[in-house]
C-alpha cells in the first residue's frame, strides 16, 4: 500500500509478473481495493494472484520503528509476517525503507552476526554485462567500521550468488585512492578488509568509478549510497533531456534521432532506467526483502518481483547465511555494543604482525 503512486502501480506490477513469469504474488493491504483494482484487468481470475487483507498502512513520513509497534496490522508487516509462516518466499515493496528494515528486523531477525541489513543496488556499467553492486544505498545513514565490512562481505557473496561474477573485486567508496584519503572510519575499515582471507579487496575508488568495469561492489554508508545513486539517476535524466532538447531544435536532429531511435531505446530503457532492474535487496534480513524505488513504476514493480524470485530460485539467502555464520564462528560472538568481535579481531591480527616484525 506504501509507495509514490499507491497500490495501483502493485498491482499493475502484480499482473505482468503474473502473466509474462508466472510468478504467483500475494497483495497485501485493504482488500476491498485491491480487489477493485484487480477486477480492471478481464484475466485477473485466472491469474495466480490472491488477497491478503490489512487494514493499517505506514507512511513514508512515519517513524519506522514507533509505526512498526504501533500498526500491528500494516501492509508491510503483514507482509513479513506472511512469510515467517510459509505462506510467502519473499517480501516486495515500494514503501517507507525504514518501515521495511524495522518490520524484517522485528519479524524475521537478521542473518547471523550482522548488525543493520543494507541496500545493494545495481549499478549499470558501461562496457560490461554485469552491474555493479552499491550498498548501502540507503538503509543506514551513519555506520562503523566493522558495519562496513559485513556489507562488502554480504556484497561480495551476493555478487557471486546472484550475478555469476567468480572473484568479485570490492572496493570503499572514497574522496580519493590514496591510502591517506577517507575518513577515520573508512580507514579503519579499509585495514580490516584487507586482513580477511578470501576477499578481493582492491581499496579506494572514487564516484566516478562506480560505473566503469574496475569494481563489482562498492561499499559505502547509506547516506553517501543514496546521494550517489539519485545523483546518477538524475545524471541520466540530464542526458534525456539535453538530448530532447537539441533534437527537437531542427529537422536534422529529429532524423537523426529517428535513425538512432533502436539504439537509444535499448541503451536507455534496458541498461540506464532504474525500472529495468527493479528492485534492490535488503541483505542482512532473515528473511528476502525487495525494496522498490519510492516512484517506482508498475515496470519497476514487476521486475522488483523477478529479482525476488530469483533469490527464491538461487537461494541466495541459504548461500548467505551458511558463509556468514561459518565467518562468524571463525570470528567469535558479538560483542554487547554490536562489534561482532570485529574490533577484537583486528587488534589481534595487528598485534601478530608486530610481533612478525
Amino acid at each position: 500500500m506504501g509507495g509514490d503512486h499507491g497500490p495501483k502501480v502493485v498491482v499493475a506490477g502484480a499482473v505482468d509478473a503474473a502473466r509474462t513469469s508466472k510468478i504467483p504474488s500475494i497483495l497485501v493491504g485493504d482488500a476491498q481495493q485491491l480487489k477493485e483494482l484487480l477486477a480492471a484487468y478481464p484475466d485477473a481470475s485466472s491469474l495466480p494472484i490472491s488477497i491478503h487483507h490489512a487494514s493499517q498502512v505506514i507512511s513514508m513520513e512515519e517513524s519506522p520503528g514507533l509505526a512498526i509497534r504501533g500498526k500491528q496490522d500494516s501492509s508491510i508487516r503483514i507482509a513479513f509476517e506472511l512469510v515467517a509462516e510459509g505462506k510467502a518466499s519473499a517480501v516486495v515493496s515500494p514503501g517507507n525503507t525504514g518501515a521495511i528494515m524495522a518490520a524484517g528486523v522485528f519479524v524475521g531477525g537478521t542473518l547471523p552476526g550482522i548488525a543493520r541489513p543494507a541496500i545493494a543496488s545495481l549499478i549499470p556499467k558501461g562496457l560490461s554485462g554485469t552491474p555493479t553492486v552499491l550498498l548501502d544505498s540507503g538503509a543506514n545513514s551513519g555506520c562503523q567500521a566493522f558495519q562496513l565490512v559485513q556489507f562488502a562481505l554480504m556484497g561480495h557473496h551476493y555478487a557471486m550468488a546472484a550475478l555469476g561474477v567468480q572473484r568479485p573485486r570490492i572496493a570503499l567508496l572514497s574522496n580519493g585512492t590514496e591510502l591517506a584519503k577517507g575518513n577515520d572510519i573508512i580507514r579503519a575499515a579499509a585495514m580490516m578488509l584487507a586482513e580477511l582471507d578470501g576477499l578481493n579487496f582492491i581499496g579506494y575508488i572514487e564516484g566516478r568509478d562506480i560505473a566503469r568495469d574496475v569494481v563489482d561492489v562498492v561499499v559505502c554508508d547509506g547516506f553517501v549510497g543514496n546521494i550517489v545513486l539519485k545523483a546518477m539517476e538524475g545524471s541520466v535524466g540530464l542526458v534525456v533531456d539535453s538530448v530532447k532538447a537539441m533534437v527537437e531544435s531542427s529537422p536534422r536532429g529529429k532524423f537523426g534521432l529517428w535513425l538512432a531511435k533502436p539504439v537509444l531505446k535499448k541503451v536507455f530503457k534496458e541498461k540506464l532506467d532504474p525500472a529495468a532492474y527493479g528492485g534492490a535487496p535488503l541483505l542482512g534480513l532473515g528473511h528476502i526483502a525487495i525494496k522498490c524505488h519510492g516512484s517506482s513504476s508498475s515496470r519497476a514493480v514487476m521486475n522488483g518481483i523477478r529479482v525476488a524470485q530469483k533469490f527464491v530460485d538461487e537461494a541466495v539467502m541459504q548461500k548467505l547465511s551458511a558463509a556468514l555464520s561459518s565467518l562468524d564462528v571463525k570470528q567469535g560472538p558479538v560483542d554487547d555494543d554490536g562489534g561482532n568481535g570485529w574490533s577484537r579481531m583486528f587488534e589481534k591480527r595487528a598485534r601478530a604482525k608486530r610481533s612478525e616484525k
